[in-house]
């Protein structure tokens, strides 16, 4: 019933995120995305979640699947462990008469414990951890980011964010994540209880806030008609 229970809820974590094809590189309006650094090149993915004017949401694929169900189970009191880890680059290159704005790593843990207990016998244990965080960094800007939660039970949204910028050119995020998850069962001198224990992240999005920047000319149009109505409304006075 438990694994039935938990494939169900990690099973809604991942169809939050819409089925689209992936890449390793995504090309929008204003900027450009591109995976440049981690283990595994063959399995580097990342795919469109969603698209507004002001922010791109885009889905961390292999990170995803790098940390997403870590269970570890024992009866025998000899322990069980079980984890995994992330690590990866991206590059964002920002189109001309763009800005980057803001940049968000949202996502969604989820921790299971449950420490068994044999007639007299010692109580078994069970312990769970996940990070995330990501690490921004362009000229003259360092921005590291992070979350982590220990021994936790049930759902853990995740929001970590970096803005106001006003980012253009070429910059990188680094992307790092970590799970992990280990139970000892309880053995008694005729009977054993078993200890559970899981460690999960899914549904992990990058959200891209972008602005237009107007070009020089809009500019002088726009003080052009301050200008105007300035001049009206002085008339309107006299």
């Amino acid at each position: 019933m438990k694994n039935a229970l938990t494939g169900l809820v990690l099973g809604a974590m991942l169809s939050a995120v819409p089925a689209v094809q992936a890449a390793t590189a995504l090309a929008f309006q204003g900027f450009t995305i591109t995976y440049i650094d981690g283990p595994a090149p063959e399995n580097w993915s990342i795919s469109v979640a969603a698209l507004t004017p002001l922010t791109t949401s885009i889905s961390l694929d292999t990170l995803n699947q790098d940390v997403q169900h870590f269970p570890a189970d024992d009866l025998t009191g000899v322990g069980a462990t079980n984890g995994g880890g992330h690590q990866s680059t991206l590059r964002i290159d920002v189109n001309p008469g763009y800005r980057v704005t803001g940049i968000g790593l949202h996502a969604l843990g989820y921790g299971e414990l449950g420490a068994g207990q044999a007639p007299d016998a010692e109580p078994g244990s069970a312990s769970n951890f996940a990070s995330l965080g990501f690490l921004l960094t362009a000229p003259g800007t360092l921005l590291p980011r992070s979350w982590a939660a220990t021994d936790f039970n049930g759902f853990q949204p995740v929001a970590l964010g970096a803005g106001p910028l006003s980012l253009d050119g070429t910059f990188q995020v680094e992307l790092g994540a970590t799970v992990f998850a280990q139970a000892w069962g309880s053995v008694g001198p005729d009977s054993s209880s078993a200890s559970h224990a899981l460690a999960s992240i899914g549904n992990a999005l990058l959200n891209v806030e972008v602005a237009a920047v107007p070009e020089p000319a809009t500019y002088g149009m726009m003080l052009g008609g301050l200008g105007l109505l300035a001049a009206a409304a002085r008339r309107r006075r006299t």
